[in-house]
């Protein structure tokens, strides 16, 4: 696709050669600007930048690398349900208060066997969920020494 001038589509003029030679070399000298202007626009940011990579020069193992983001990987991974964990550890008292508070009402309406039940499944699960952080981190640790 040639954009041309109304003034020269008008006239004729962009059908004659010497209109596409002056063109030709009008595009050129552009061109030289163009790139004269984005080399040194990308030039000069890197010449009075500081050298960031200079600092070491030896090269880091690819081991290394792979071991790095294994053990990121791991950490992510490993801590991606503490919010969920913090939240149950938070809940687990007020729930248990109030299901032993339910187990003491079986006592009082004559179901003391539903009652003991209610109160021990409470308390059994309250500290379960007190202890579970540990089990995680114990369980978190066992897999990192593997």
């Amino acid at each position: 696709m040639e954009t041309i001038a109304f003034n020269d589509f008008m006239s004729g003029s962009y059908k004659k050669e010497k209109y596409y030679a002056s063109k030709k070399s009008k595009e050129k000298s552009n061109v030289g600007k163009v790139i004269r202007r984005v080399g040194t626009s990308i030039s000069i940011p890197l010449l009075l930048a500081k050298p960031a990579f200079a600092a070491s020069p030896t090269a880091v193992p690819v081991n290394a690398a792979t071991e790095f983001a294994g053990h990121t990987a791991m950490e992510t991974l490993a801590h991606a349900l503490d919010p969920l964990v913090n939240i149950l550890v938070a809940l687990s008292f007020p729930v248990a208060s109030v299901i032993i508070v339910g187990g003491c009402f079986f006592f009082m309406i004559g179901r003391s066997e539903k009652g003991w039940s209610s109160i021990m499944n409470a308390g059994l699960g309250y500290v379960l969920i007190q202890i579970s952080p540990i089990i995680l981190n114990m369980l978190k640790d066992i897999g990192s020494a593997f």
